[in-house]
């Protein structure tokens, strides 16, 4: 056989053999992501809206969307929230089309989708991205309903504390280095200043 064609054979077989494990890595990968993500349920209040949450008064919302959402966390992050709409925990929506009555739910600037409407109507699911979640914190609530005529109420939002979550620090980052900059610029002034002394 010619020495041309068992090198170039040779090689290629060896060339598969590198290239076999990144395969297998890519192939797996993703089943690992996926074992990473869990479901957390978490307690909900809604209150009547009132300057800086002073008044603890629940709003009627509240017997709309419940006192729990559920959590898709993955490494430590919320990625989605949902919150079960139904009808029959409250006075006005019992029986009724609340998939018509309740015509949309924006949460902490995160507005929800529709998703999982029953057949007959009486409940469904609103669907956020993971930014509409505050561990054990405040978030403001706008819910724009529908009896005859739209309406939009504002209100407040109380979550519980989930265990095991990253907390961000992003905002406190940006306020650390604008203080460090102030005090950086008070430094110079004050050397300058006494340098022309």
């Amino acid at each position: 056989m010619n020495k041309k064609l068992l090198k170039l054979i040779a090689s290629s077989s060896v060339a598969m053999t590198l290239m076999a494990p990144g395969v297998a890595f890519m192939q797996t990968n993703p089943v690992v992501m996926a074992a990473e993500q869990s479901q957390k349920t978490v307690g909900m209040t809604v209150y009547k809206y009132s300057k800086n949450h002073r008044n603890h008064a629940k709003s009627m919302a509240q017997g709309f969307v419940g006192d729990k959402v559920q959590l898709t966390v993955s490494q430590k992050h919320v990625t989605k929230m949902i919150i079960h709409v139904d009808g029959k925990n409250s006075p006005m929506g019992k029986g009724q089309n609340v998939n018509k009555i309740v015509k949309s739910l924006k949460i902490n600037g995160v507005s929800g989708k529709k998703e999982n409407v029953s057949a007959d109507k009486s409940s469904f699911d609103f669907v956020f991205a993971g930014k509409a979640f505050k561990n054990n914190g405040w978030v403001k609530m706008q819910v724009t309903i529908d009896f005859g005529g739209k309406m939009t109420e504002q209100a407040w939002v109380k979550y519980d504390k989930v265990s095991g979550l990253t907390t961000s620090k992003k905002k406190t980052d940006k306020k650390q280095k604008k203080a460090s900059k102030k005090r950086v610029k008070k430094v110079s002034k004050k050397s300058t200043h006494g340098q022309r002394r």
